[in-house]
């Protein structure tokens, strides 16, 4: 009965050993290259497991498929491809989002320790061949909703619409350079009829005796007037 159940056991770690990690949930990566846009669907490792196994394991891997390694904070990294059975290209990306260092066809299985001395913010690994065929070099942008701090990278929802400075409505504004405003102190009304018998006494000349006596009131001061 006992050998019956060792049996069983060793069975059961057999099979976990040879099962396959399930995929996880992917989302769109873009890399700009001089020759266009590279387009992958991409699962994402942010917890210390999830970068620890990354595609270990793994029998295939899809053609526009990969693994983006999000490495926050940044810091110089070093990868491995041990219990890693598919060849891969390692593409290192810095702060800035532009590929920093590139490691084509790392061989499967591997305990080389391939390492970036400069700050890593992401590594993404894709299928082995991929940087050779599309052109992609050190220099080139990588657009990511994690690296990018977007909801969506195709599709900003009404969020980014809010937040961009391009789209928050226009309203009048009285303080505005090319609106001009008279800087008029605060005056009692008998400062204001002073002033006002003031100018009238330099700007205009005086009335004749001729005149209408009605010429003899305070003239309108210049629009806009204080108030009183």
């Amino acid at each position: 009965m006992q050998k019956i159940i060792k049996l069983f056991l060793i069975l059961l770690v057999i099979s976990a050993c040879s099962k396959e990690a399930e995929m996880k949930p992917t989302s769109p990566l873009i890399i700009k290259t001089t020759n266009g846009d590279v387009r992958y669907m991409v699962e994402v490792a942010t917890t210390p497991d999830d970068m620890q196994t990354g595609l270990m394991h793994r029998t295939n891997l899809g053609f526009t498929g990969g693994m983006l390694f999000n490495i926050n904070p940044t810091r110089p990294v070093a990868m491995w491809m041990k219990n890693t059975k598919i060849p891969l290209d390692m593409l290192f990306v810095g702060p800035d989002t532009s590929i920093i260092m590139i490691k084509e066809n790392a061989a499967p299985m591997s305990e080389e320790h391939i390492i970036c001395e400069e700050p890593v913010r992401a590594v993404i690994e894709i299928n082995a061949g991929q940087a050779k065929r599309h052109g992609i070099k050190v220099g080139d942008k990588v657009v990511h909703m994690i690296l990018n701090q977007m909801v969506d990278i195709k599709t900003p929802g009404a969020e980014a619409k809010i937040s961009s400075p391009s789209a928050q409505p226009t309203t009048a504004n009285p303080n505005l350079p090319d609106v001009p405003k008279l800087n008029i102190p605060a005056q009692s009304k008998t400062a204001v009829e002073n002033n006002a018998s003031v100018s009238t006494k330099t700007t205009l000349p005086q009335p004749k005796e001729s005149m209408p006596k009605v010429m003899n009131s305070t003239p309108k001061l210049p629009v806009p007037a204080p108030n009183i």
